[in-house]
């Protein structure tokens, strides 16, 4: 089972750059196919937040309703416990709070392995950074 970073989503969004939005369109299709996935509320909150700073307003409805049609793909809930904890991951991995927050729930989840093109992502020992086709 992988995570599923918010750039797989806004990649997919913005069809750009073309070798990226291929990447996604994979990482998409397998999960659509089956494959078993997590995402968490912090993630889909930052995709949905991009949405509307690029007056995409009307598009979060669509957004939201696609994520949900991923059935294998879990859309895991963040709690103040998790906030306080990735502050120490934050410091630790020097990542930003949301980066933190989603090895929270890899970590909840036993997942060490996310689809991401975060390099950030690098600096932590015990994940694996997968970006395949």
């Amino acid at each position: 089972m992988r995570f599923v970073d918010a750039n797989v989503f806004i990649y997919i969004l913005v069809k750009s750059p073309k070798e990226a939005y291929e990447i996604c369109k994979g990482i998409l299709k397998r999960i659509e196919n089956g494959e078993e996935a997590v995402t968490n509320t912090a993630i889909i909150q930052e995709v949905v937040d991009w949405l509307e700073y690029n007056n995409r307003k009307r598009e979060v409805k669509i957004f939201v309703t696609a994520i949900n049609s991923y059935l294998t793909m879990r859309k895991a809930t963040i709690m103040w416990d998790d906030m306080i904890a990735a502050l120490g991951d934050a410091e630790k991995h020097d990542l930003d709070f949301v980066d933190a927050l989603t090895l929270q729930t890899m970590r909840k989840n036993k997942i060490t392995e996310i689809y991401s093109n975060d390099t950030d992502f690098d600096r932590v020992n015990w994940v694996k950074r997968v970006w395949e086709r």
